[in-house]
């Protein structure tokens, strides 16, 4: 079974970035509103990724990828941004972040990297 842990503050982005993945053939998507919500979530599901967003309440995206990979090592990480820039792509890289991708571009890309890495795990 694969389990996605989506993290953002927006609902309704979470809700239709759930379905999308749900209909894509997730098997559970699993769902936390802010970074200490979703470190309490990876404690208890471990899932085999994370979609976070880079602004979060409380910690940034940056700061939430460093905690979790500190948990697991391990654990594939999506940053969704909502704008490109190169200096947030390679900060996020060096935190453990696998890959970035822009909140108002097309998500197939995600979904297609998703499947490819929770295949490899």
């Amino acid at each position: 079974m694969s389990t996605v842990l989506i993290v953002d503050n927006d609902s309704s982005f979470r809700k239709a970035l759930r379905k999308l993945l749900e209909q894509d053939g997730f098997d559970a998507c699993i769902e936390a509103r802010s970074a200490a919500e979703a470190i309490e979530r990876s404690k208890n599901v471990l899932p085999n990724l994370v979609i976070l967003d880079f602004s979060l309440p409380g910690r940034n995206g940056l700061r939430l990828a460093q905690e979790l990979k500190a948990i697991m090592p391990r654990l594939p990480i999506f940053m969704l941004t909502t704008g490109q820039s190169l200096n947030v792509e390679k900060e996020a890289l060096s935190c453990g972040v696998d890959t970035v991708y822009s909140k108002f571009g097309a998500l197939q890309p995600l979904l297609a990297n998703a499947h490819a890495v929770v295949k490899n795990k």
